[in-house]
């Protein structure tokens, strides 16, 4: 089976490998590359094809906010339909609702619980990539 391929963009090289952890302790066949700001992001996806089949976006980052590069991400034709879940320490619901507005699939609150981050990611995972 040909794994999935996830794009984390997130610039806390901690939660970074606490994410890379978790993806790799799922029994799914996935793998992930990690952009360190959204203008990573962007470049990563207009240059290493094939696009990603879901994208984990943090929101405060330096450089270009998670906000802004949803919003761009959004616009760029071949890359809109990715489904795009924000994963933040946020649990604003104003930034649930302003990130749904821009088109993001979901909203999941970072945890520094590793068990319960599994448990969030095989949901998702088992959900957005059949």
């Amino acid at each position: 089976m040909i794994p999935h391929k996830i794009l984390l963009v997130d610039d806390d090289a901690d939660d970074q490998t606490f994410f890379l952890d978790a993806i790799e302790a799922i029994d799914k066949p996935v793998y992930c590359e990690v952009a360190n700001n959204g203008i990573e992001a962007i470049e990563h996806l207009e240059k290493i094809p094939p696009p990603p089949s879901l994208i984990f976006l943090d929101l405060n980052m330096p450089m270009m906010s998670g906000y802004e590069c949803l919003e761009r991400i959004k616009k760029i034709k071949g890359f809109k339909e990715i489904p795009v879940i924000i994963f933040s320490t946020s649990n604003s619901l104003k930034d649930r609702e302003r990130t749904q507005q821009l088109g993001a699939k979901m909203f999941l609150t970072k945890t520094s619980n590793s068990r319960e981050l599994r448990s969030q990611l095989t949901e998702i995972l088992g959900h957005e990539l059949r």
